[in-house]
Formats: C-alpha cells, sequence, structure tokens
C-alpha cells in the first residue's frame, strides 16, 4: 500500500510526506491534517520551462494527494490557496502551512476569494494555470480569468453525477457499483465545466468512504501528468449535459434509527467512515458508530448492540462517544 501514484518529488522530505501519506489504508477528507515532521532540507527546483501552476485546496490527505502529484511534474509552483472558514486548523499551521514554507511559495487563506483583495492577490501569483482539489467558495467570472490556462478542478465522480460536496459518500450511500474522477475546466455553474479527462473505479462491497477515497487519489495522481499536458495544449474539454447530472448536499451524522433497512444503515456507515460517521443511541448515550455488520433476526452473535430493521439487525462492533 506504500507505493505512491507519482515519482519522485523534489527533497527527501516529500518524498517521506508522500510515503507516509500512501501508507495509510484510509484517507480522510476533513481538513485538519498536521504533518508529524517539520520541514526539513531545501527542495530541488523544478525545470526550467514549465508553466507556473497555483494550487487550491485544503490540509487533508486527498488534496495533499493531488498536492503531491503536482509536485512530481515539471511545474513551477508559485502558491497555496485555502479557504480558513472550512476548518479551524486551516488558519494554523497545517500541512499546507508546512508544504509551503518548505517550497518558499506563498500560502493565501482567502476567506471571500471573489472579493477584490483576494483578486489581486491571486493575480499577484502570475499563475498560468489554477488546481482545484477540494475547495469550499464558488468562482465567480473575474476569479476565472485569471491564468492564461485557465482553471481545473478534480473531482471524485464521473460527472456529471454527484456533483456538490460529498459525492464518495453519496456513490456508496446510494448503492452504485462504480464511481470515479473527473478532471475538468472550471465554470461558474458547480462542478459543471467541460470534462478534460475522467477515470473509472469500482466501488466494493466492504468500500468505506476512507478507502474509495484513497483509491480515487490514486486514479487521479496518475492521470495528472496527461492532464496537465492537455491543458498547457489548450484542450477545452467536452460539455458536460446537467440533466444527465446530479446534485447532493452535505451530511451531518445521519442518526442511523431513522434508515429504512438494514442495509441502507450499513451503507450509512460505511460512507460516513472516517469523514462523518453515523450516529445511533448505544444504551441512551450518543454514539458515533465506526463498524457495523448485518446480522438475520435472531442471532444471538454480536451482543446486543444493535438496531432492528425488517431486513435484518445492524450489529454495532465499533464506537466511539459522540460529543458535542
Amino acid at each position: 500500500m506504500s507505493t505512491t501514484p507519482a515519482g519522485p518529488l523534489r527533497s527527501p522530505w516529500l518524498n517521506r510526506v508522500a510515503a507516509e501519506l500512501w501508507g495509510r489504508e484510509s484517507f480522510r477528507m476533513v481538513p485538519d491534517l498536521v504533518l508529524t515532521e517539520p520541514p526539513t532540507g531545501s527542495p530541488s527546483r523544478p525545470l526550467a520551462g514549465g508553466p507556473r501552476v497555483a494550487f487550491l485546496g485544503f490540509p487533508s490527505d486527498y488534496s495533499l494527494a493531488i498536492l503531491l502529484a503536482l509536485l512530481a511534474e515539471p511545474v513551477e509552483l508559485v502558491g497555496l490557496v485555502t479557504s480558513p472558514g472550512a476548518h479551524p486548523v486551516v488558519a494554523g499551521d497545517n500541512a499546507l502551512a508546512q508544504v509551503a514554507r518548505h517550497l518558499a511559495v506563498p500560502l493565501l487563506r482567502v476567506e471571500a476569494i471573489n472579493r477584490p483583495p483576494s483578486l489581486q492577490a491571486l493575480e499577484a501569483l502570475g499563475a498560468d494555470l489554477f488546481l482545484v482539489a477540494s475547495f469550499n467558495q464558488i468562482l465567480h467570472a473575474r476569479a476565472l480569468e485569471l491564468g492564461r490556462l485557465g482553471w481545473l478542478n478534480v473531482h471524485p465522480s464521473l460527472l456529471p453525477a454527484y456533483r456538490g460536496p460529498e459525492p464518495v459518500y453519496w456513490a456508496i450511500v446510494n448503492d452504485e457499483r462504480e464511481t470515479g474522477v473527473t478532471y475538468q475546466r472550471m465554470a461558474r455553474a458547480i462542478d459543471l465545466g467541460p470534462a478534460m479527462w475522467q477515470g473509472r473505479e469500482p466501488i466494493r462491497p466492504d468500500d468505506t468512504n476512507g478507502t474509495l477515497t484513497r483509491r480515487l487519489s490514486a486514479l487521479a495522481a496518475r492521470a495528472l501528468p496527461d492532464v496537465l499536458r492537455r491543458a498547457v495544449e489548450g484542450d477545452p474539454g467536452v460539455p458536460l449535459d446537467p440533466a444527465a447530472g446530479s446534485y447532493h448536499t452535505s451530511v451531518g451524522h445521519r442518526r442511523l434509527e431513522e434508515a429504512g433497512s438494514a442495509a441502507a444503515a450499513a451503507r450509512w456507515v460505511r460512507a460516513g467512515n472516517p469523514n462523518m460517521p453515523a450516529a445511533a443511541l448505544v444504551d441512551g448515550a450518543p454514539q458515533l458508530v465506526l463498524e457495523a455488520r448485518i446480522l438475520p433476526h435472531g442471532s444471538v452473535e454480536g451482543g446486543d448492540r444493535r438496531l432492528h430493521f425488517g431486513d435484518g439487525e445492524l450489529v454495532l462492533v465499533r464506537t466511539t462517544p459522540r460529543s458535542g
């Protein structure tokens, strides 16, 4: 599991960061990642002549995976951009701040990306291309005009299906057999810019959000060199049909008692882990459910921590107290 999808990076420290990241079996989307090893050494400079790229994302496993793949390419990273409203950790010394410091590039924490001060800061980066891997602000026309090569977004679904902020969650909840990754030219409509590349990935019966996100991140990382080449060549992408797709909103800690069946509740558990686990009452106390399995009615296995549904019983295998 430790093999990285990208080639050698720009310093021994970045290579160790990549090895640690790809050594995990599960990836989180929560933007609270702080690298355990502080930056050391000096990075090598990229090859001359490559495009100047600014990266927008969060300190999460998913964003870091795409950023590290970018740093394996012959591009000049001119800055990192993030959104402090996403999580308190974004305002501190997180993974993106650590990488920015190591590479001696600006880190912009923009609260309102379409306002003049933010636009001026983005323009000052002098980027040819903006690459987005998870971001929570909608870009308006003025922002999208920046960069001679435009804006690219990498989205973990087969767009236009599962537009919106939680595509991996909803693909598992809806019992899909397949999902994928889309690189697209960005437009003002959410996740509806022309698609430049798509790759497919099966959803396994035991996939959690974390295991599936890891494979989708690897798929996206491997595709990035080809996508960058297409962007430099001016590939406009293929327009998407919004009528053929779907949009799903964010979710919180969904109550398993509200699921319509044991099968649905089990999918809620897998889809919620590790980012936003489903919840249930256990001995009168709220718990987050990290693992569950379905047993037939009347089964004596698994103890008495279970929820009863028409199609079976959901045994709560592993839980943790819910705080707040």
